[in-house]
């Protein structure tokens, strides 16, 4: 289990690397959608470890919410900062 979450933390700093390092913007969209992704997985195995489910309902709300900023990050940008 401890293991798991070491590779997830890791990644999670790989993913913090994508974002900060770039080159394009949309690569910095996809390492944020890699964090969010990363945090999501994290909070289901606490909450399986914990074994409290009012945890795995908060992430699914977390997933829905990352999703749709995701693809409005996405409209945003792909339209140049225009609605």
């Amino acid at each position: 289990m401890f293991s798991i979450i070491i590779v997830l933390i890791l990644l999670l700093t790989f993913s913090l690397i994508r974002i900060l390092l770039g080159p394009s913007l949309w690569d910095r969209l996809l390492g944020l959608n890699m964090v969010a992704s990363k945090l999501l997985a994290l909070i289901v195995l606490y909450a399986s470890y914990k074994g409290m489910s009012m945890y795995l309902d908060l992430a699914i709300v977390y997933a829905l919410l990352g999703f749709v900023g995701i693809i409005f990050l996405s409209i945003y940008v792909q339209r140049k900062g225009r609605f």
